[in-house]
């Protein structure tokens, strides 16, 4: 039985992947499998990922047929994937993979969803090639994310994201473009009351290569879950059953009854 579903997005990451697929086997030791999702069969990932699997069987293709780019390759992920916990992660080596076993350790018995945040005491964004605004605004928008609607990361928009997968199956996601994904699967889940919890990480920027990311994109299509999230904010909260209304899924209930503590760390430096 599969415990573990990898999804990995990726565009032309040919270069990266031998690396992060490395480091994910030497990490995970529950049965696992590792879906690297690709748009274009010209992408360069595709040939080094299809070499790899003639001598892993853990390690498979998924071809994004829901809409070009990170969005739709993470749901069309979210729809392959077998196992009870699915862990998204970068190809480009950004990610902390060193916390894998201690997230794992939190779903289910202490959180539906884990959140790495860049943002909260003890995490970090080692960005140096990057404008002043693309370092401020994803912060800022994080801090005002959760001082109005009470979400418990000052990092939502960070990829890097361990779910339970009935959590994901049962969420009706829509986004398309860039990685609103995932600002919208932590915003309907806070909805809906499943348990989230925050921990510190270290963010690397990619060595090697260019990011897609579009910054100015990205905040449009973010707004309308921010809106979404204000509905069950600090100022307005709309009940549960609501929203489960709403989406049209089946129960409003967590699997966390209480929310874990405040992770003790040194502050970032």
């Amino acid at each position: 039985m599969i415990e573990v579903s990898v999804i990995i997005p990726v565009l032309n990451e040919g270069g990266h992947i031998h690396a992060t697929l490395d480091e994910l086997s030497r990490r995970i030791a529950a049965p696992h499998e590792v879906l690297v999702v690709y748009d274009r069969d010209d992408d360069t990932t595709v040939p080094v990922v299809q070499e790899r699997m003639a001598r892993d069987e853990r390690l498979a293709l998924v071809k994004n047929t829901i809409a070009r780019g990170p969005s739709g390759a993470l749901r069309s992920g979210f729809a392959a994937a077998q196992g009870s916990k699915i862990l998204v992660v970068m190809a480009d080596g950004c990610d902390d993979l060193s916390q894998l076993d201690a997230m794992l350790r939190m779903v289910p018995g202490q959180a539906d969803i884990v959140a790495p945040s860049r943002y909260c005491p003890g995490g970090a964004q080692l960005i140096e090639q990057t404008s002043w605004i693309k370092k401020s605004i994803p912060r800022a928008a994080g801090w005002l994310l959760r001082a109005f609607t009470g979400i418990p990361t000052y990092d939502p928009t960070n990829s890097f994201k361990l779910y339970s997968a009935r959590v994901v199956k049962e969420l009706p996601l829509v986004s398309t473009v860039s990685f609103s994904v995932t600002l919208e699967a932590v915003v309907k889940a806070h909805c809906l009351g499943y348990g989230i919890i925050e921990i510190p990480t270290v963010w690397k920027d990619r060595r090697h290569g260019k990011s897609h990311f579009k910054l100015g994109r990205s905040i449009l299509v973010y707004f309308p879950w921010f809106c979404l999230a204000l509905l069950r904010g600090r100022f307005l909260r709309l009940p549960h059953r609501w929203f489960a209304a709403w989406f049209g899924v089946r129960s409003a209930s967590a699997s966390v009854a209480a929310p874990a503590p405040e992770p003790v760390m040194e502050e970032a430096v």
